[in-house]
């Protein structure tokens, strides 16, 4: 994709760290992209999406679109996701939001207090990310448990948000 001039890369001389950003010209390509995970969210169904499940690309997805402004504004906020039924190394994910900066993912434990505890079916919390159930309803019937800060627990709703797919 950088290549074509999609996406650019850039190194970070000091901590080697790389990042890369989209282009305008792979901004354009955008409402393709969208167009076709729309279509894609309407026809296949959803048995088939949910039986090969990833919980590494479901938490990378859930971090990009966490909303920084629907959670403590001035102190580090951590929150665990658990997926008791996955393999040691695939159970465990943390959420770190420092104030200023966009939400990181952490895939072994940063040692940081936990505010929030999150335990889930795999399955549960991909569905309700995705749209095809709901997040009140996956707790509700406890399939998704909530530990740790009231606040932080009630606002899931809010700093939680789906998919852009979640409403097609």
């Amino acid at each position: 994709m950088e290549a074509h001039g999609l996406i650019s890369r850039r190194e970070d001389v000091a901590t080697g760290g790389i990042t890369y950003k989209i282009t305008p010209v792979g901004n354009e390509l955008g409402p393709i992209v969208h167009a076709l995970g729309q279509w894609a969210h309407r026809n296949v169904d959803t048995e088939v999406t949910l039986e090969h499940l990833d919980a590494r690309l479901l938490m990378w997805n859930i971090r990009r679109k966490v909303d920084r402004h629907a959670l403590p504004m001035h102190q580090k906020t951590t929150i665990q996701f658990m997926f008791p039924e996955l393999e040691d190394d695939q159970t465990n994910y943390w959420l770190i939001a420092k104030p200023g900066c966009d939400v990181d993912i952490c895939w072994n434990d940063p040692g940081f207090n936990v505010d929030l505890f999150v335990s889930a079916e795999l399955k549960a919390m991909t569905s309700a990310w995705l749209g095809l159930s709901r997040l009140d309803k996956e707790i509700d019937d406890q399939k998704i448990d909530l530990i740790g800060d009231e606040q932080l627990a009630n606002s899931i709703g809010t700093w939680l948000v789906p998919s852009s797919l979640a409403n097609c």
